[in-house]
């Protein structure tokens, strides 16, 4: 993309993504308006709401309530989505979560006939409610379906029942250990290709099947097909349709934590991370940084040691870009409930002092 091009493709997506003059309220808008949000590290999935509403805390947001579901649908990664829409989305990406896993399940031992005995085990082993992984593997040992309990099988057996909407994840047991909890998911609908699709644009508009592909993990043939059943009028009304027809560069700081859907939902990323940068957001093994972004591009990465957020500027930033940094910083800890004793910029900045 040109300079020029860049700018408003940046902008109109900051718009779409509610990281520029429009919020949400409450978890459930952000959801609602990206269609998922990528959940294998809650605490990222956090700081993902927290960039697109306004005086929300960590603690209040109920990611684990029944308002969502957790588990593994775009790409075979951990998404949130809204209880509604989980199984309809199960429905069109399911299959083919289950075939890509195959491979590995049969490396594993787990053949179909020990993974289908096990969904239909689940539903008793979980009757009590949710379980952390060894308690699940034991109950299932005792119900006659037994597998190796210390290596990787227990993951993918449970990860091939979400698939199946057998399951799905449930409160954390410890930080960043999951339990597991059976999932009472509505039913498939015949228009889940372009009702995902229509739930992408609606979220991460400007973007084109390649990017739809990229997001989803559907075949490039299917997300050119879904592209294709939309109804103009539908994708003419879907929201930034306007910023993207005359956006507008307003210098909106915002810092975006770990996996944010603004640095994961499009096939090509040189709209928000100018190339010569790209190694410093991505740096390998599918991880991405916390970012800085102004009007929508990568000017820093920052991080979180215990309450302090250390930044690593591109360039020099200007006082103004300094200034909301340090509002954003602001807000950060106190989205958190971080101790900090007294305000101060964040490192990396040519200040004194910490953030903290």
């Amino acid at each position: 993309m040109s300079g020029g091009t860049v700018g408003r493709v940046a902008a109109a997506r900051v718009e779409a993504q509610l990281l520029g003059t429009e919020r949400a309220t409450d978890a459930a808008g952000v959801v609602g308006r990206l269609g998922a949000l990528q959940a294998q590290d809650l605490a990222a999935t956090a700081l993902a709401v927290r960039a697109r509403t306004h005086d929300l805390v960590a603690a209040d947001l109920g990611l684990e309530g029944p308002a969502f579901v957790r588990i593994w649908l775009m790409r075979g990664t951990l998404h949130l989505v809204a209880a509604e829409d989980a199984g309809w989305m199960l429905g069109l990406l399911g299959p083919l979560n289950r075939t890509r896993g195959a491979r590995r399940r049969a490396q594993l031992g787990l053949d179909d006939t020990l993974c289908d005995r096990a969904v239909e085990a689940l539903p008793e082993a979980l009757a009590g409610g949710p379980l952390g992984r060894e308690e699940l593997v034991a109950r299932l040992a005792a119900l006659g379906v037994v597998i190796d309990p210390t290596g990787q099988a227990p993951a993918h057996l449970l990860a091939y029942a979400a698939a199946a909407g057998v399951l799905c994840l449930g409160p954390e047991v410890a930080r960043g250990k999951a339990s597991y909890r059976l999932l009472h998911a509505g039913p498939p609908r015949a228009d889940a290709l372009p009702e995902l699709a229509r739930r992408y644009l609606n979220g991460h508009r400007p973007a084109d099947p390649a990017d739809f592909a990229a997001w989803s993990g559907l075949p490039a043939r299917d997300a050119k097909a879904a592209f294709t059943r939309l109804a103009p009028a539908s994708a003419a009304t879907a929201p930034a349709a306007a910023a993207a027809a005359n956006p507008r560069a307003t210098g909106t700081v915002r810092m975006v934590g770990h996996f944010d859907p603004y640095l994961l939902g499009y096939a090509d990323k040189t709209a928000a991370v100018p190339a010569s940068y790209v190694d410093r957001v991505r740096t390998g093994g599918g991880f991405v940084t916390p970012t800085v972004l102004v009007d929508g591009i990568a000017v820093a990465t920052w991080r979180l040691h215990g309450n302090t957020i250390a930044l690593e500027p591109f360039e020099p930033l200007s006082d103004a870009v300094q200034a909301a940094v340090a509002s954003e910083v602001d807000n950060i800890t106190r989205f958190l409930g971080l101790t900090r004793p007294g305000r101060s910029a964040p490192s990396g900045l040519p200040r004194t002092g910490t953030a903290r």
